[in-house]
């Protein structure tokens, strides 16, 4: 399981918000999704060509410049 966690973290998906005594004494990390996690899983929904052909043109031009900006 931490292995998991730990490359979710690295990739950037969940983030270290605090971290929570367990009944043994230990401590154990909290995590939270990162906006990047709900992108990814709202993309994994949406049909691409959709989006397109139902976008009005300021909605193509923020997506066009959000993808521009991140190549």
């Amino acid at each position: 399981m931490n292995k998991r966690v730990r490359s979710l973290e690295e990739l950037r998906y969940v983030k270290r918000i605090g971290v929570k005594k367990t009944k043994a004494g230990f401590e154990a990390s909290i995590y939270e999704l990162t906006a990047r996690a709900y992108l990814a899983m709202l993309l994994n929904f949406i049909n691409l060509n959709e989006l397109v052909t139902r976008a009005d043109e300021a909605t193509a031009s923020a997506i066009l410049a959000a993808v521009i900006y991140t190549t």
